[in-house]
């Protein structure tokens, strides 16, 4: 008998616990696990954020849009089902919302409402990503739903997948800002983000979680940075005396905004300058930390007023900003401040490497610059790596997901060997014997970088190496590796 696929929303209802999905809950998939696989909502996301704007929906798509309701109307729901995935491959349903709404709000004379009702309840039920978008779009256009119907969009909004949708749905309703919050308050990635965007803070305790969670998710806090600033009324707060909890939730906003990386950030804050002055005497008034620490240096690299720059190197010069920075380096963090200090960093990185190597191994990308400790860095990889076993034959492999994490601290060390002709040699054979296509790529970067500095071929510079590149492109499977053995002469 054949088994018939569960429903998006039952796989969602199945995975809560206490109202929300575990952090690491994704979506099923059709790709590889090898393959580029985007987060759910990551692609809505980028959309909503770094496209420019709505693209126009073209008159064809206009059309099949028509023919879908058409057929939706006379009940031809089969043939409905089937032009929609089609049309689904071709636009995607953010970019077609305003659309599709909009032709049914201009054409309910002849829309049978109870037909479209159905159907776009069949799609929410259904298990393709996509056509729950449109189907949550479609009902949308109704008047405030009945609890049943509300129950299936608030689950559906749980996955970081739809949670833009049930938001659209949700400022239709009578609680609109209630159930938003709740939303917000049980998403932990892109779904976040947008809930923060439509989140009002009309109450006390909407602001005080704003202030202490709202950037909070796992894609990137900067995107939420500029909204919380606001809404939490940030600029009036450092103006009172602040608790502990309340000035760290602010050092960390501000840290999102200075990073200005995906979105607008302190660029549009105004008078950040005056801004950034209140903080730091806040700052002068709360213990030091590393995140506060790193804070103040972030500042240091913007262009602000003397007033400002002199108060932050004041702080980073003190003995208390020392004490913290030494501190956090036996911990395996703080190397950028210790070098703004010009404070010896190598040998409490190299020892927290050896005493806790998993959280560590990552600090190779300072350690291996530095003479004195590149062969004992190197050797120790040599006794945490299972080199031996880390050898295969090519395979058209990126290396994502579980069990690679020993090919990308192998790719980490290698990319450090470029400067250091024919130091590391066991890592960068080791790369070239790798199955992950990114540590050949890099083996072969580091050969043609170990030839440049040498002005040799790579016969000349190791007969060994040159042998392994001979075998390689051999046996090689991907394209991508084929072309650089070849642009680099090899």
């Amino acid at each position: 008998m054949k088994q018939i696929k569960k429903s998006i929303y039952e796989i969602i209802k199945e995975n809560l616990v206490d109202g929300t999905l575990p952090k690491a809950f994704s979506l099923p998939s059709d790709q590889s696990e090898h393959e580029l696989c985007f987060a759910d909502g990551a692609m809505d996301g980028i959309a909503i954020y770094h496209m420019m704007g709505h693209s126009e929906v073209s008159a064809e798509s206009m059309s099949k849009l028509e023919t879908l309701l058409h057929n939706i109307s006379d009940g031809n729901f089969a043939l409905g089902l089937e032009i929609l995935c089609k049309f689904a491959k071709e636009s995607s349903a953010l970019n077609t919302i305003n659309e599709l709404e909009g032709f049914i709000y201009d054409n309910t004379d002849w829309i049978n409402p109870n037909h479209l009702h159905q159907f776009a309840i069949d799609c929410m039920m259904g298990n393709d990503r996509e056509l729950i978008k449109f189907g949550m779009e479609m009902i949308e256009v109704f008047t405030e739903p009945d609890e049943k119907i509300k129950e299936i969009i608030r689950t559906l909004g749980l996955s970081d997948e739809f949670t833009i949708f049930a938001i659209f749905n949700m400022q239709h309703w009578s609680n609109a800002n209630s159930e938003i919050f709740h939303l917000a308050k049980n998403v932990h990635g892109w779904g976040r983000i947008h809930a923060v965007k439509y989140l009002e803070p009309t109450s006390k305790e909407i602001k005080d979680w704003l202030l202490k969670e709202g950037i909070k998710n796992n894609v990137m806090d900067s995107y939420s940075a500029l909204e919380v600033y606001k809404k939490a009324n940030i600029r009036e707060l450092l103006n009172r005396e602040l608790t502990d909890e309340e000035f760290h939730s602010i050092t960390s906003i501000i840290s999102a905004l200075l990073s200005e990386g995906p979105v607008q950030g302190i660029s549009a804050v105004e008078d950040a300058d005056a801004m950034l002055l209140d903080f730091l005497d806040q700052a002068k008034q709360h213990k030091l930390y590393l995140d506060l620490c790193n804070t103040i240096y972030h500042i240091l690299s913007n262009e602000y007023s003397d007033s400002t720059i002199t108060l932050c190197k004041n702080i980073l010069h003190s003995d208390k900003a020392e004490k913290v920075i030494i501190d956090s380096l036996h911990k395996g963090q703080g190397v950028d401040l210790a070098k703004y200090l010009n404070m010896d960093y190598a040998e409490p990185l190299y020892q927290h490497m050896i005493e806790n190597f998993e959280n560590g191994w990552h600090n190779c990308r300072y350690l291996l610059k530095n003479s004195d400790y590149r062969e004992k860095v190197l050797n120790l990889f040599k006794t945490k790596l299972p080199m031996e076993e880390m050898v295969s034959d090519p395979k058209d492999n990126r290396g994502l997901g579980k069990g690679y994490e020993n090919y990308t601290k192998l790719l980490c060390v290698i990319q450090e060997l470029k400067p250091y002709p024919l130091c590391g040699i066991d890592f960068v054979m080791l790369g070239l014997k790798s199955p992950v296509i990114n540590n050949r790529n890099m083996a072969l970067q580091v050969l043609n970088s170990w030839c440049k500095i040498k002005e040799c071929s790579l016969k000349e510079l190791s007969d060994e190496l040159y042998h392994c590149v001979s075998d390689l492109k051999d046996k090689e499977v991907s394209e991508s590796v084929q072309k650089r053995i070849a642009e680099y002469g090899f």
